[in-house]
């Protein structure tokens, strides 16, 4: 079970995504269903003509039986909704569930007020997920969903990663008229940023924060960097994007993994680096 620190996370790349084979069902709406397994935070699913005496559900249905123990549900206005898994043609809760604000029995919410919910819980193996959402934070509003990530945890920064030069990029296309004006068109948006490990201490505990990014430096796959690590509200002045809770970004490396000692003795603390930017 994962405390949730606010140290950044990450997991593996999402297991329900369509273009892997994974569909989903939505009972109204389901013309936009996908949207919600497409790794596009621009698109949503939204329910047709409902309202809080109306339970909306979607079933999503993995191409292989898969094992996951996290699930993140990407900028959703739900207020009360539950989430079970199917075992053997029954749906079933979820067991020792962590999310933001502590232990669970289950994946029951009635009153659930983020705009991106995580949950955390014992492994399961399973070949389909279903979310049955009741009400919403605004009285009657449509439902509606960005993503829907079930995977797996990779680890969590046990110290503080510096993060440096985090971007996000409309991708501007600048062209300049006779007049001296500009005609501008911009692209969805994407992210990048740089993870730095300075003078790290030569520890047991922080070795294994390099341990980790030496692991993510070696797989081949993408993986979601959640920068925040699950914290919100008043444990920042002012949260920026990139530390959101609906920011959990799927990323790759994109640099040479740089290790040394400082002042090159042996016994020193590490230092360590990489580059990251969004995976398509």
């Amino acid at each position: 079970m994962t405390i949730l620190t606010g140290h950044p996370k990450i997991f593996n790349a999402s297991k329900c995504l369509e273009v892997d084979g994974s569909t989903i069902v939505a009972s109204t709406g389901d013309a936009s269903s996908s949207y919600s397994i497409d790794r596009n935070q621009d698109t949503f699913w939204t329910s047709v003509a409902s309202d809080d005496s109306t339970t909306e559900t979607l079933t999503v249905t993995f191409a292989e039986d898969i094992a996951i123990d996290t699930l993140l549900f990407l900028d959703i206005n739900w207020k009360g909704f539950v989430v079970k898994y199917d075992v053997a043609g029954t749906w079933t809760h979820f067991a020792a569930v962590f999310g933001l604000d502590g232990s669970k029995s289950n994946i029951t919410e009635t009153a659930f007020s983020d705009n991106t919910a995580y949950y955390n819980f014992t492994e399961v193996t399973t070949g389909s997920i279903q979310i049955t959402i009741t009400t919403t934070q605004t009285v009657n509003a449509e439902k509606y969903i960005s993503q829907i990530i079930a995977t797996t945890e990779v680890g969590t920064f046990l110290g503080w990663p510096l993060v440096e030069n985090m971007t996000f990029d409309r991708n501007s296309r600048v062209k300049t008229t006779l007049s001296g004006k500009v005609s501008v068109q911009k692209s969805l948006e994407s992210f990048s940023t740089d993870l730095k490990f300075k003078n790290y201490p030569s520890t047991s505990t922080y070795n294994a924060d390099i341990d980790l990014i030496m692991t993510l430096q070696d797989i081949e796959d993408p993986f979601i960097l959640w920068l925040c690590g699950g914290r919100r509200g008043t444990y920042f002045n002012y949260i920026i994007r990139g530390y959101r809770l609906k920011d959990a970004i799927t990323v790759q490396i994109t640099s040479a993994l740089g290790l040394s000692y400082t002042d090159n003795v042996l016994k020193n603390p590490v230092n360590a680096g990489v580059s990251l930017a969004e995976h398509i």
